[in-house]
């Protein structure tokens, strides 16, 4: 509590002065598009609960991977076991983390195997932005977009060719080297990125719990975007991305549950994914967009105690999307898309196979038909309204709604919006097949979510003001404990409940403020108790400021409250970081960023090493 009071006396004092400050700005800032609402939808006029994470503000923050800059933002819980290469997994607005659609450039990422998406291996590289829809999005992009969907945006090349050369190296002898290139020759546009990160990093197993050797950590990450424009307004485009990461870990016993501190496991992952969406204009009021992908990831086990193990998941997916403009106020998106997931699990001597063939996998066959309709009367009034038809080979069919309205107070810079959505998501392969955890009867989650927000404007928009409270009911929520032995099983009914409130504050023209703060309470109705890995409170807190367009620095302050974690309860923490660049000229800059900088020592989920306090420098040089 003292914590918070401090804060909310930093607030106040910072609030005193921005009346003399309150002028009209000179820049006018750049509209910001959300791709992930399959239009062109401009952040104003959006109806959603959304947060798009700039280019920008990427390079501003210096993390290096996209787990790390998503522990920062509204709504959103990223827990991460261990070192890096650890599992890590993310939990938006209290649903599970095979809830939460992950696409990179169109392309669908979530495991078959799990229905989740590691964040273990995702750097940051060529990145261009991050969208964050929170809330169930399945009217549009099916059943797996049940808490929301992040959807990650690679560079496109533009102008004159630039290329980069970056540097960093830091604390457990952690060294990263990227190179990039990006530009347009006449029709022809391209951006390649391809970096590489090395770490003797930390035990994956707690210090404090006898662990007494490193794990290290090694990525290779390789990404493209090729396109030309033909006919006008035609375009095609093909982007592709590979990741290999090799980790050490400290392995958990089947049977007792027990770590143990060994030097000895390593997980090798690959992951493929390449897409070619083709996009024309029929008409000045009809665009077409055919998106072919595929993605592919291979995780290898090695451990000659208990014997080595692979894992194969393969997504085929073809969309076939429609935007239509009616009128001056009325638009629709319709189409369809059609999707084949298969896994495949092999091992060798492994006890969890004792009583389940060397080899097992799955194919599923999915079909969606979805159409959104939307009005935006003025920019003021706007109304969105979906469904979705999803035919699955192996689960019953299911039609899924939404509902959405806003109004915009102009007058005042007031902004209100309403929402109404269904949801489901079929079992993974992991959780009806997967031995000593499947569980073969396990029905499709259902979910009701109901939500509202308001937002303000004021001092000149100076200062932005923004609660959201929303409301889910999940039935046959999908969930592994302790009690169960771990095995998958349904629970009758699980309710998530929680408010999301931000301010944005231009204290100076150099010098913002953005504070966030989640509530959320994710209960098992059932049996009364907290859902795991979904802690109470969440909050960050950045202070930044620049000069001259040539030094910028930040200071971040982030907490967690205690929430159970698989085997155990886990902590709260506080942690701050700060980072700095310097331009020195044009082809030059210079960068440092330290981590945990009160030197805590915590946990993120039960037994899992961290980091103490951590510093990292490095430089950019850029060139034609």
């Amino acid at each position: 509590m003292k914590f918070f009071k401090k804060l909310s006396l930093m607030i106040c004092i910072l609030l005193l002065p921005l009346a003399a400050f309150a002028e009209d700005n000179e820049e006018e800032l750049k509209a910001i598009e959300i791709t992930a609402t399959r239009t062109t939808l401009k952040e104003e006029n959006k109806t959603s609960a959304v947060t798009v994470i700039t280019q920008e503000e990427i390079q501003q923050k210096q993390h290096m991977q996209v787990q790390d800059i998503l522990r920062e933002q509204l709504g959103i819980q990223v827990v991460r076991s261990g070192p890096l290469g650890g599992q890590t997994s993310v939990f938006m607005r209290g649903a599970n983390s095979a809830s939460t659609l992950v696409m990179i450039d169109g392309v669908q990422v979530n495991s078959n195997t799990t229905g989740a998406f590691n964040f273990a291996n995702l750097q940051l590289d060529n990145i261009e932005r991050i969208e964050i829809l929170r809330g169930p999005q399945s009217a549009l992009w099916g059943a797996d977009a049940v808490g929301g969907v992040i959807n990650i945006v690679t560079k496109r090349g533009k102008g004159k060719p630039t290329h980069s050369l970056t540097f960093e190296g830091g604390s457990f002898e952690t060294f990263k080297e990227t190179i990039t290139s990006s530009g347009a020759l006449g029709k022809f546009d391209y951006s390649l990125s391809a970096s590489r990160t090395d770490s003797d990093s930390f035990s994956d197993l707690n210090e404090d719990r006898g662990a007494t050797e490193d794990d290290g950590y090694g990525n290779t990450s390789l990404s493209t975007r090729l396109g030309y424009n033909f006919l006008g307004n035609g375009r095609i485009e093909v982007i592709s991305r590979y990741v290999q990461a090799k980790n050490d870990f400290d392995r958990l016993d089947p049977i007792t549950f027990a770590f143990t501190d060994s030097s000895i496991p390593q997980i090798t992952n690959d992951k493929f994914s390449i897409a070619i969406p083709i996009q024309k204009s029929l008409t000045d009021k009809w665009d077409v967009k055919l998106n072919s992908n595929f993605s592919y990831d291979k995780l290898d086990t090695i451990d000659p105690t208990i014997g080595d193990s692979a894992i194969f998941n393969r997504t085929y997916t073809v969309d076939f999307q429609n935007n239509v403009t009616l009128s001056d106020y009325i638009s629709t998106v319709f189409g369809f898309e059609y999707q084949v997931t298969n896994s495949q699990f092999t091992g060798q001597g492994n006890p969890l196979l004792f009583f389940a063939p060397d080899q097992f996998g799955l194919d599923n066959h999915s079909q969606g038909y979805y159409l959104e309709g939307r009005l935006n009367y003025e920019d003021q009034l706007f109304l969105t309204a979906g469904l979705r038809q999803e035919i699955n080979s192996e689960f019953e069919d299911k039609l899924i709604y939404k509902i959405e309205a806003a109004y915009h107070f102009k007058e005042t810079g007031t902004k209100v919006r309403v929402s109404h959505a269904t949801g489901f998501r079929v079992p993974s392969h992991q959780e009806l097949f997967f031995p000593f955890f499947g569980n073969p009867n396990l029905l499709p989650e259902k979910s009701t979510n109901w939500e509202g927000g308001i937002e303000q404007k004021l001092f000149n928009d100076r200062l932005t003001l923004s609660v959201t409270y929303f409301y889910t009911e999940y039935t046959d929520l999908i969930d592994s404990n302790l009690s169960t032995g771990f095995f998958a099983s349904n629970i009758g009914l699980a309710i998530s409940q929680g408010v999301e409130s931000s301010i944005n504050l231009e204290i100076l023209n150099d010098l913002d403020l953005t504070v966030l703060h989640t509530w959320n309470q994710a209960v098992d109705e059932i049996r009364d108790v907290t859902l795991a890995k979904r802690p109470r409170n969440t909050f960050s807190a950045t202070l930044s400021h620049s000069w001259l367009k040539k030094l910028y620095s930040l200071v971040t302050v982030q907490y967690r409250s205690r929430m159970v974690s698989g085997l155990g309860p886990v902590k709260g923490r506080t942690l701050l970081r700060a980072a700095i660049s310097y331009q020195l000229n044009k082809n030059w800059k210079l960068t440092a960023r330290g981590e945990n900088l009160l030197d805590k020592d915590y946990e993120e989920s039960f037994e899992s090493g961290t980091a103490g306090i951590s510093g990292y420098a490095g430089f950019v040089y850029s060139f034609n």
